[in-house]
């Protein structure tokens, strides 16, 4: 087994962690951030192992976490403007 073997499972298995810690933190803080990185990490790791269907849903995965993560950020910063 060589290094990048190694390499692309720790990101599976980083992958795996960080999807399981965003959805037990109190209120879900950080969902969305949390969710970008991890569709990257599963993009690499589902990439590296030609399995495109699973790397073709984190992709759209990435945008939409994206898009709530700015979505959510400005919605936020109105109201603390506001106040």
């Amino acid at each position: 087994m060589d290094g990048t073997v190694l390499l692309i499972e720790g990101i599976g298995w980083i992958s795996t962690i960080t999807f399981l810690v965003s959805i037990i933190l109190p209120k879900r803080m950080g969902l969305h951030s949390w969710g970008m990185f991890t569709s990257i990490t599963t993009g690499i790791y589902a990439y590296s192992h030609g399995a495109t269907a699973i790397w073709v849903k984190w992709v759209i995965a990435f945008f939409f976490h994206g898009y709530m993560w700015i979505k959510l950020k400005r919605e936020y910063s109105r109201a603390t403007t506001h106040a």
